[in-house]
């Protein structure tokens, strides 16, 4: 896999429409790939921004090595406040391994058809507990830090996302289903900068 770093200029007009709008920064990410992408590839990113400074970090995580050069719109250094950073990224786990861990994640129940955002901590924690089991990893309550970031918008505000970010301490029970959730993602709304799993040794 490959990790990229993207620092997008909060100055730049079209960095932030991109930047309120999911659907258009997917769109503009995913200019770096292939338009045919491996049957099992997923693309993830994470969106951070950062306190009192003029850009957002965005996090990349791919199977295929992106080409950000041939982005078009990333091509106008006005976008991006310095070049992209790519490097390979090959996670070695075992059964019984700590990690710190990150996840923006749209928390979401299905009722009646219909998918339903989640809100309430406990309800929060239990949704990653059900995830963690999914996924070979578990994270004890007293670890997990729960911020809610509130909505994300796409298609000019037509859709909402309810975004969770999670924090703390994991421990890693199944090594295969855990590589395969870093690989795939967690949760729903991967396409619009949910699901991406940020591990790192203690």
């Amino acid at each position: 896999m490959f990790l990229s770093q993207l620092w997008i200029n909060l100055r730049h007009r079209p960095a932030r429409r991109d930047l309120g709008d999911r659907y258009e920064l997917h769109r503009t990410l995913m200019s770096a790939f292939p338009a045919r992408l491996p049957a099992d590839e997923r693309v993830l990113y994470r969106v951070e921004e950062a306190s009192r400074q003029a850009y957002a970090k965005a996090l990349v995580q791919s199977q295929t090595r992106p080409e950000w050069h041939k982005a078009e719109r990333l091509n106008d250094m006005r976008y991006l406040r310095r070049l992209p950073a790519v490097k390979p990224f090959a996670p070695q786990v075992q059964a019984g391994l700590r990690l710190h861990f990150r996840l923006q994640a749209n928390p979401t129940v299905k009722r009646q058809g219909k998918r339903c955002a989640i809100y309430g901590e406990r309800e929060l924690l239990t949704w990653l507990a059900r995830k963690g089991e999914a996924h070979g990893f578990e994270a004890a309550a007293l670890d997990v830090r729960c911020v809610k970031l509130g909505k994300l918008h796409g298609q000019g505000r037509r859709q909402t996302w309810h975004a969770v970010q999670f924090d703390g301490i994991l421990r890693v029970s199944h090594p295969q289903a855990f590589l395969d959730g870093l690989q795939g993602g967690i949760g729903s709304g991967k396409a619009f900068g949910f699901g991406l799993l940020s591990v790192a040794r203690p």
